[in-house]
């Protein structure tokens, strides 16, 4: 499973509410735990703890470090949990622990801790009108070769921590929420399946990458078993900065998927039999030959590939997607939350027929 370098830089500054001595351990109350078990993965096996926090956060928010063990590699993990006294929004995820980064602005600190940490130059943009929980929306804008990714959270305003991501309401459906946090980015993606489906399923993908390739056919028997009553959404989140020839190949399903949607199913599936021949010299031939094969309008096609929208939309994917909660590619958003898929997909099916039956 790949996952991104911001993911590191967060786990090793969440890391460092725990640096002192290992608190114990203990259950996490029932209401808290359902928050927990709203925002993370779906997994068949694992067990939530939580430890109280060694330091304390800005502006009176409480929290506390959220641990989960599973047998499953994917699923483990170590979160912060944090709510806010003010307005009872909550926030759970890997925020970035600024501790004593030098910096005269709340910009430099940020720009400073995202090069010492990630080795990466984002030009922070912070809005100094805060939100209900005393906060101020930052925006981390990273250039990158393919255009301008920007990464959203909050900080508070002596910058001692910045949230990746934002805090949000803790009562009503979570999941809801995240699927209308992405509605924007899910317009124009690839579809296929029911029109009014009572289950929409959301693969976080990539071409180039390995286990995406290896998974690239986990939805089939759900779509061939349940594909009138089952959406299935494909949304590209190339690794811009690890896979070279990721985003060109988002580019091109775009454009193939506005000419013939059904002919952007076969442009998958070749991509991955081909994974490993390709590279970024021979990509583009690759992609062009397909069109051609399929009778595309080729100068349509070569507008969509180099349109500035199309390119626009996807670069606001990759940030959309990293700044509410995925971590890595590939991803499965079942209806609103995180599922893991299991060994070799096998756990995606019996979700999906579950959530049928209700």
């Amino acid at each position: 499973m790949k996952r991104t370098l911001i993911l590191f830089a967060a786990l090793a500054a969440t890391a460092a509410f725990a640096q002192q001595d290992k608190p114990a351990e203990s259950k996490l109350d029932e209401k808290t735990e359902a928050l927990v078990r709203q925002s993370i993965p779906v997994c068949k096996e694992m067990t939530i703890t939580r430890a109280e926090l060694q330091q304390s956060l800005p502006l009176g928010l409480k929290g506390a470090l959220v641990r989960v063990a599973s047998p499953r590699p994917a699923c483990e993990g170590q979160y912060l949990i944090a709510t806010s006294p003010v307005s009872g929004d909550f926030y759970i995820g890997l925020p970035w622990v600024l501790g004593e980064v030098e910096g005269k602005t709340i910009e430099e600190k940020l720009k400073n801790f995202a090069w010492t940490g990630l080795q990466e130059n984002f030009t922070p943009v912070v809005t100094r009108e805060r939100t209900r929980n005393g906060l101020l929306p930052v925006s981390m804008l990273e250039m990158t070769e393919q255009g301008k990714v920007a990464l959203e959270g909050e900080i508070d305003p002596e910058a001692k921590v910045f949230f990746l991501g934002h805090f949000v309401p803790a009562t009503g459906d979570l999941g809801a929420a995240r699927i209308k946090t992405f509605e924007p980015r899910l317009a124009n993606a690839p579809t296929r399946g029911a029109a009014k489906p009572d289950v929409t399923v959301v693969e976080f993908s990539d071409f180039e990458c390995p286990s995406c390739k290896h998974a690239s056919t986990y939805l089939d028997p759900i779509m061939e078993k349940y594909g009138d009553r089952v959406r299935y959404i494909r949304y590209d989140l190339p690794l811009i900065t690890s896979h070279p020839w990721a985003f060109a190949a988002a580019m091109a399903g775009r454009a193939i998927y506005r000419q013939k949607p059904e002919a952007f199913w076969d442009y998958k599936k070749q991509i991955y039999s081909n994974q490993d021949k390709l590279t970024t010299f021979t990509f583009d031939d690759f992609a062009r030959g397909f069109a051609q094969d399929h009778d595309l309008d080729m100068k349509r096609y070569d507008a969509d590939i180099s349109s500035a929208e199309v390119r626009d939309e996807l670069l606001k994917s990759v940030g959309a997607a990293f700044s509410n909660g995925v971590r890595a590619t590939p991803t499965y958003m079942v209806n609103g939350k995180f599922v893991d898929a299991g060994d070799e997909g096998k756990a995606l099916e019996p979700y999906v027929a579950g959530l049928l039956k209700k």
